[in-house]
């Protein structure tokens, strides 16, 4: 199953550019502090999970989608931050931290741990205007994230942790974007 996480990647590649499309052309919204986090977050597990010889595919198309994106945004003038932002950037500074002292397993973790804590911004923006999300590119994520869950070639944390992680930040999003059906029927 190893030849499905350069297809996960792939996967997660083809969801940026639909969201990047998305942006460029309509008023979908994303959120500036979760696609920045996520970028330094997933090029922490990126860089840890090839050190550890894993499933590194997802986290590095993901690295390279969200700074994309990120870059997008601060080109929209889409840029806020709160403190929940603030929260969430210190917790890209414990996972370096994490990494420095316990080595690249306890990066791997602490980062994938972190990308999902770092979701919280994009999941109150969704959970406040469900509209803005667009459910159909978090569900081609939350595809690319299972692929890559299945790819793993062995229960490890190396192989599965982040995969499942960022399968759980995807269905939380996807159901807060779910939301808009029950509380505006006609959309």
């Amino acid at each position: 199953m190893e030849y499905l996480q350069p297809i996960s990647g792939a996967i997660g590649i083809v969801a940026y550019i639909l969201l990047i499309a998305a942006l460029l052309r309509t008023t979908t919204e994303q959120s500036f502090a979760a696609f920045l986090l996520w970028a330094l977050l997933d090029l922490i597990a990126t860089l840890t999970t090839i050190l550890q010889h894993g499933n590194y595919w997802l986290p590095l198309s993901n690295a390279l989608g969200s700074t994309v994106i990120t870059l997008m945004l601060i080109y929209k003038k889409q840029v806020s931050w709160s403190w929940v932002e603030t929260l969430t950037a210190l917790l890209v500074v414990v996972c370096l931290i994490t990494w420095y002292t316990a080595g690249e397993r306890a990066g791997i973790i602490a980062s994938s741990l972190a990308v999902v804590i770092a979701s919280i911004p994009q999941m109150v923006d969704t959970y406040k205007k469900p509209e803005a999300t667009p459910t159909h590119i978090y569900l081609v994520f939350l595809l690319a994230n299972i692929v890559s869950f299945i790819a793993g070639s062995a229960w490890s944390i190396e192989e599965r942790f982040y995969p499942a992680c960022s399968i759980f930040l995807c269905v939380v999003i996807v159901t807060f974007s779910l939301r808009r059906n029950t509380k505006h029927p006609e959309v």
